[in-house]
């Protein structure tokens, strides 16, 4: 599946944190070698950012992030921020994506599922191993492969199947403190945990209630 953005000047996203290792391959790099990704660069069309391990960028465009979670790969395919809009490729780990400058067309792609938005806030986790991807929707809609999903719902696809399997978060986030925070995730979503591992990468946003995840690096930008 595939993901895509346009950028230029101004126009282009640019990275508004990095941590720990983070490295790009340039479609303009006709030698093909990876370099390191710092703070201020910038994603082209075509260009392909890897995360380490407990390493993450958060990249931004006007009122557009997207958020590139440890251990991930992420292509930008195309962007055009004057027709509003992007698409993307994530091949493998997990990205948050918050939409607010492509109202005419928002695509994320990755091996099993194509998740189309508009103006929303939603994350996406492919388990390699299980050919398993999980779209999380934290505000508005999300069509994914052609299956509407609303806030605190999600849509699980594997590899091979034309099945989506539907989950319901509302009673497993509590109430956010302020508007635009994140809401704690409770004791019932440790348990919901147990059955389906993809939600533990919702826990760098959501904070545990009343109990502890481990190994979970903490988005500390969500609703600044």
């Amino acid at each position: 599946m595939a993901f895509t953005f346009s950028i230029h000047a101004q126009e282009f996203a640019v990275a508004g944190y990095v941590k720990g290792k983070v490295s790009i391959l340039s479609a303009n790099d006709t030698a093909k070698l990876w370099k390191t990704f710092k703070l201020n660069d910038v994603l082209k069309p075509g260009d392909t950012i890897q995360t380490g391990n407990g390493s993450k960028v958060d990249l931004v465009f006007k009122e557009t992030e997207f958020r590139i979670q440890p251990n991930s790969s992420f292509t930008l395919k195309e962007w055009n921020p004057k027709q509003q809009i992007s698409k993307g490729y994530l091949e493998k780990g997990a990205a948050w994506f918050k939409v607010k400058d492509f109202k005419k067309g928002f695509e994320v792609v990755n091996p099993t599922t194509t998740a189309g938005v508009r103006g929303t806030a939603f994350g996406v986790y492919y388990l390699e191993k299980e050919n398993k991807t999980l779209t999380c929707v934290c505000e508005g809609k999300v069509d994914v492969n052609g299956k509407i999903f609303s806030q605190g719902t999600s849509g699980t696809v594997t590899l091979g199947s034309d099945q989506i399997e539907s989950n319901d978060y509302k009673d497993l986030i509590a109430k956010a403190e302020k508007k635009g925070f994140p809401g704690g995730a409770t004791v019932q979503f440790e348990k919901k945990l147990k059955d389906s591992p993809l939600l533990s990468s919702c826990l760098s946003c959501h904070k545990p209630i009343g109990w502890e995840a481990k190994g979970i690096i903490p988005d500390q930008k969500y609703g600044n």
